[in-house]
């Protein structure tokens, strides 16, 4: 008899426990996924014309992508610039898609731990023409984790990251997949246009060297192959330059370089299906390893570069060309 009663006193805890159980998938588990938002923040891209971007406090004063005629420059102070290729496209592309993976707080006395706050985060926002925001968010933290690959193993290529944001005017903390942190990360400088050259090595067909002394040369495609002056050049090496030329950034910004004299050293480019097109390099004399750089390609932008860097890249003496 005292069995049977303990058989049915367990049955009734563990109806009570699985009611229970249910009634908490039911209503709480619902309720906290309803508090996670599909797509975080939603505007209309056309009618946008300003974008704010705040950086966090060692990253630099803030600076604002414009929209004037339908063409886009980024501006900091005085200094207006062209936007780096597919900036604002990119912005648009990351921030739309933003979907929230995880609810890390429900009001504002976590931010400093997930580093929302004024001076840690970055700030950005969405205005229309008349300067009304249209969407705004902070992106604070950036955290990551090693996923073991498809053997399991782990190594470097196996990264997930992790940053938390706050849209404007809310309490919520989310978090969401991917490296947004790290792609709002950059100053004034990381948004410009740095491109130093750009080409399809293929079309180019001749490159004149203007050097001091009587050391200048032309690099030319011949019938059969390159000459570098008189002599046929190495087909390796000029492949190899050729390839470097096609693609090059400047290193830094100069904006407040104003030539005083003729450039020390210059090539122009020419060939079929090609805007001819000049790089030009000045010395800076307080420093010998140091030039500041400049192309036809992106007229009135001055760049630093080193002489083992961007300078040495693009201004070979002959004998580089020449068969060894």
């Amino acid at each position: 008899m005292s069995k049977r009663f303990d058989n049915k006193k367990l049955l009734y805890i563990f109806g009570t426990l699985f009611i229970g159980l249910l009634l908490t998938f039911l209503l709480k588990v619902p309720k906290e996924k309803a508090t996670l938002k599909g797509a975080l923040i939603q505007f209309d891209t056309s009618a946008v014309s300003k974008i704010i971007i705040t950086p966090k406090k060692t990253a630099g004063n803030p600076f604002e992508f414009i929209k004037e005629n339908g063409k886009w420059t980024v501006r900091q102070g005085n200094i207006t610039a062209d936007p780096a290729e597919g900036a604002v496209r990119n912005i648009f592309s990351e921030l739309l898609s933003l979907k929230a993976q995880s609810l890390a707080a429900v009001d504002k006395s976590k931010s400093g731990e997930f580093e929302l706050t004024d001076s840690l985060s970055t700030g950005v926002q969405f205005l229309n023409s008349k300067g009304k925001e249209l969407a705004g968010i902070q992106i604070g933290k950036f955290s990551y984790r090693q996923t073991p690959g498809q053997y399991g193993y782990y190594n470097g290529n196996n990264v997930e990251g992790t940053s938390y944001v706050r849209v404007d005017n809310e309490k919520e903390i989310y978090g969401v997949d991917g490296f947004l942190a790290v792609s709002f990360s950059g100053n004034f400088s990381d948004w410009r246009n740095k491109s130093l050259v750009r080409c399809k090595k293929d079309d180019i067909l001749k490159i004149t060297f203007f050097y001091p002394g009587d050391s200048s040369f032309t690099l030319q495609k011949k019938d059969h192959g390159w000459a570098a002056g008189d002599t046929e050049a190495d087909s390796v090496s000029v492949e190899r330059y050729l390839n470097t030329l096609s693609y090059i950034n400047g290193e830094g910004f100069k904006d407040d370089f104003k030539p005083g004299a003729d450039p020390e050293y210059t090539i122009t480019v020419e060939g079929n299906n090609l805007l001819n097109f000049s790089v030009r390099c000045y010395p800076v004399k307080e420093e010998d390893d140091e030039y500041i750089l400049t192309s036809s390609l992106n007229p009135d932008v001055f760049f630093t570069g080193k002489k083992t860097g961007t300078f040495s890249q693009i201004f070979k003496p002959r004998k580089y060309f020449l068969k060894k």
